[in-house]
């Protein structure tokens, strides 16, 4: 049985360039690129150019069509992602998709329903979840969830600086889907529900933070700058969420706290405080792979050993209707700039 999945990649745009393409050619025993699919073509020829790799296809049907292809890699925006979907387990290839995986958790659920059908290996990357920080943590809460006492509450923060773009990627609500709060809310509410179990959520409140819309010949905006958003989980344990894009902030406010009612931890750095209020940290072990190539491996053993995903199509579904309910149930507060 051949060990070499044959990759091609939908969407030229920085996930690819980044972190897919670097990853796939670091797992040279388990991915091989075959080529490249991008609406603009320079897009898709300058990544064939810059790792001498694989070919450039014209349309994303000529990559479908492509029976050397095992598994598609999609890294288009947000709103493309459902129809590429569909369109590529109905050719016979497996999926991996970018986070957020769809918009509309209708969709999602359209999905897994022909998919039962085509029976095909669809997997959203949540690379948070591969993180050694994140692994260390789960087996720390694990063994330790007696001294912890009960969760009270969780506090969470990403303001990240705006994003690099192509084409409106990010700042278009019709491409991206929204601003921060589904951009950066996809990855810290996907992280709380892996290390949680996707706990049942009781009440939403959201606000969203908006300034004028701009729409310029290269330049649209049309999405939040900042968002809260306010939940209760079941057990009244809270959830305080704070994002947003800067634009002159030099490093990422991105962390989450987690409060017991005998310890308080936070990720990703790992300090806890004890019962005794102690400071303390937990020792993160050395990996030799970095969190996008353990996701990659991952889905690697989904195919080839049969594996069961470590985030699964009903947890990716908690994650979209929630930031879908959270838009859906939001108040809106104009600002300036």
């Amino acid at each position: 049985m051949r060990n070499i999945l044959n990759i091609g990649i939908i969407g030229c745009g920085k996930h690819a360039d980044n972190f897919h393409i670097p990853s796939f050619l670091r797992l040279k025993n388990k991915y091989r690129i075959i080529g490249f699919y991008d609406l603009n073509i320079n897009r898709a020829n300058y990544l064939k150019k810059k790792y001498k790799v694989g070919n450039v296809y014209s349309s994303l049907n000529s990559l479908l069509k492509d029976k050397l292809i095992d598994v598609v890699d999609i890294c288009s925006p947000p709103t493309f992602h459902y129809n590429q979907i569909l369109k590529s387990i109905k050719k016979d290839k497996h999926v991996m998709v970018e986070k957020p995986m769809v918009i509309k958790s209708l969709n999602l659920k359209k999905i897994i329903k022909k998919n039962k059908s085509y029976k095909k290996n669809i997997f959203c990357l949540q690379q948070q979840n591969f993180r050694n920080e994140t692994e260390v943590l789960k087996k720390f809460l694990k063994n330790k969830e007696k001294k912890l006492g009960r969760l009270l509450g969780i506090k969470a923060k990403a303001h990240v600086n705006f994003p690099k773009q192509i084409n409106n990627s990010f700042t278009d609500k019709s491409i991206s889907g929204g601003g921060p709060l589904i951009d950066q809310g996809s990855h810290i509410i996907g992280l709380v529900g892996h290390l949680f179990n996707y706990p049942k959520i009781k009440n939403i409140k959201t606000i969203l933070f908006k300034k004028k819309n701009i729409k310029k010949k290269n330049f649209v905006f049309n999405i939040e700058t900042a968002a809260r958003l306010k939940l209760i989980f079941e057990n009244k344990i809270y959830f305080e969420f704070d994002t947003s894009y800067l634009k002159k902030k030099k490093k990422n406010d991105f962390n989450i706290n987690f409060l017991f009612d005998k310890f308080s931890i936070t990720w990703p750095n790992l300090n806890y405080i004890d019962h005794q209020k102690r400071e303390k940290k937990i020792k993160i072990t050395k990996n030799k792979f970095l969190a996008s190539d353990k996701q990659f491996i991952h889905f690697h053993n989904i195919i080839k050993k049969n594996h069961k995903p470590l985030v699964s199509l009903s947890n990716i579904l908690y994650i979209v209707k929630l930031i879908e309910d959270s838009y859906k149930l939001s108040k809106v507060i104009k600002i300036n700039e």
